[in-house]
């Protein structure tokens, strides 16, 4: 196990000292933007991004926080550098200031990473946290918790495995975003535990993996939320394993999934529900 880094201390210096106690209000949308991860999570004082998805999924998640009238992004975690979670982060550091953004510590060469890292070159006043240690923070009253790879290298073309993974807790519910994750890191999710949590971001865009029903065991949610499109939809195996134990399954090409959650129980909208 890493120990905990705690960043507690940088959001901190990025958010004014919060009055009274409420009770935890949230609104986490997950993004239609076909096989790819676009997440947001708003609360009446903060934005966290989790990923980006593609170029053309970073222009429309830019326009939707332009037009709920946000001007500014908290927090941008990625999950991990392939195309189609860091691929539209360019596009949200041009369109809004970026108080901070979360990454994992291993470097990828590609098209998308470039753009991104020039991003964030002219965006002087965005901080950079290059994770090497679990972290956790506090923000709005919603705490998360951030999970990194335990291995320096899983194998070749297993980039997936470096994902991050977040597990977001507001009140009495909480999200857990897994990014690509696969088997290795599944498996050390598994070792580390705490992974009950009551709404899924399902790894990998819903591809069967050896330790899915374990991993879905262990995390128990209520609710299952698939990026995937048509062209390479989910795995039928991954949709029967959920639904074996008893969650209901959500996909964002049938339209974004909205989540909203007073901190006891989740209300969950997609399309024209």
């Amino acid at each position: 196990m890493r120990k905990l880094l705690c960043l507690i201390a940088v959001m901190a210096l990025l958010l004014p000292a919060l009055g009274e106690e409420t009770e935890p209000v949230a609104e986490v949308l997950f993004m239609n933007a076909g096989k790819a991860d676009a997440a947001v999570i708003l609360t009446p004082g903060s934005t966290v991004v989790i990923d980006t998805g593609t170029n053309k999924a970073g222009k429309q998640l830019a326009s939707f926080l332009v037009e709920r009238g946000i001007d500014r992004v908290d927090v941008m975690i990625i999950t991990h550098f392939d195309k189609d979670h860091v691929g539209g982060a360019d596009q949200v550091l041009k369109a809004l200031p970026v108080a901070l953004v979360i990454e994992p510590d291993y470097a990828k060469e590609s098209k998308q990473r470039s753009d991104y890292l020039a991003a964030l070159a002219s965006s002087p006043e965005t901080r950079i946290e290059t994770l090497a240690e679990n972290a956790s923070f506090e923000l709005d009253g919603l705490h998360y918790d951030i999970d990194v790879a335990n291995a320096a290298y899983y194998g070749e073309d297993e980039e997936n495995d470096f994902s991050l993974v977040t597990r977001v807790i507001a009140g009495q519910v909480s999200f857990l975003f897994a990014g690509d994750v696969e088997s290795m890191r599944m498996a050390e999710l598994l070792r580390e535990g705490s992974l009950k949590s009551d709404v899924l971001k399902v790894p990998h865009h819903g591809r069967e993996d050896k330790l899915s029903d374990n991993f879905f065991d262990a995390v128990s949610p209520s609710l299952a939320v698939i990026t995937s499109d048509l062209e390479d939809p989910e795995d039928e195996a991954v949709l029967r394993l959920l639904r074996e134990i008893g969650a209901e399954v959500r996909l964002t090409r049938e339209g974004a999934v909205c989540v909203l959650t007073d901190g006891k129980s989740i209300t969950v909208r997609q399309g024209n529900d």
